[in-house]
C-alpha cells in the first residue's frame, strides 16, 4: 500500500479552526485534533514542538480570517460605518472566533487613547474628520464612541445571540455616528483631547 499522505500545517490549522468554531479555543487539544484529522498525535508534533506553538499559529489564522472578512466589507466611502457594521456582522457569523479575538482580555491594559492612536485605526479617524468636517480631536472622539457602540452590539450578538441583521446593524451604526458627531461638534474645541491616557478600557 502507498504511504499515507503527510499531514500539512494548513490541513491541521484548518481542522483546528473548525474546532474553534464548534467549541472555542479551549476545546482544541492534541487528541481531539488528531481524531478530527484521522491520525495519531505524532504527525502534529512533527509539525509543532508543542500545543502552545500550534495554538499561536491558530490564533494567527483566526486573525487572518477576521482581517479578510473586514477587508472584503469596508468601503472607501463612510469608512467608520462600514467598519462598525462589518465588525458586528463578523460577531454574528463567527461568534466563537469573535469571542477568542475580542472578548478574552485581548485589550488588557490598553487605554482609549491607545485605540485612537493605533495605526490600523488612523485611516478611519481621518475618514471621520473629512466626512464630518471636524478637527482631529473631534474625529477621534467620534471614532471612539462609535467603536465602543459597535463593540457593545457585537458582544451582545456573540454572547447572547441578539438577533440583528446586517442592514439593521449598519443603520444603527450610522445613527450612532450622526448622534456622536452632533454632540462632538457642540462640546469640543481644537485643543480638547478625546480621552486622557489614564482612562482604561475595562477588561472583557
Amino acid at each position: 500500500m502507498p504511504p499515507a499522505p503527510a499531514l500539512t500545517r494548513d490541513e491541521a490549522i484548518s481542522a483546528a479552526v473548525r474546532q474553534v468554531r464548534q467549541g472555542g479555543l479551549e476545546s482544541v487539544n492534541a487528541r481531539g485534533l488528531a481524531a478530527e484529522l484521522g491520525c495519531s498525535t505524532r504527525p502534529l508534533f512533527r509539525l509543532w514542538r508543542s500545543m502552545a506553538e500550534l495554538k499561536a499559529d491558530l490564533v494567527a489564522e483566526l486573525n487572518r480570517i477576521y482581517n479578510a472578512f473586514m477587508d472584503a466589507r469596508m468601503t472607501g466611502g463612510n469608512r467608520l460605518v462600514s467598519q462598525g457594521a462589518a465588525y458586528i456582522e463578523f460577531a454574528r457569523q463567527e461568534p466563537r472566533i469573535f469571542n477568542e479575538l475580542f472578548m478574552n482580555r485581548c485589550m488588557e491594559g490598553a487605554t482609549l487613547a491607545d485605540v485612537a492612536a493605533a495605526a490600523w485605526n488612523r485611516p478611519t479617524v481621518e475618514s471621520v474628520r473629512q466626512i464630518c468636517g471636524m478637527t482631529r480631536a473631534q474625529a477621534e472622539a467620534v471614532f471612539l464612541n462609535v467603536w465602543l457602540f459597535s463593540h457593545g452590539l457585537a458582544t451582545q450578538i456573540a454572547s447572547n445571540h441578539l438577533d440583528i441583521d446586517a442592514q439593521t446593524a449598519a443603520r444603527l451604526v450610522r445613527d450612532a455616528l450622526d448622534a456622536f458627531a452632533r454632540a462632538a461638534a457642540v462640546r469640543m474645541s481644537d485643543s480638547d483631547a478625546p480621552y486622557e491616557s489614564s482612562d482604561q478600557i475595562p477588561n472583557s
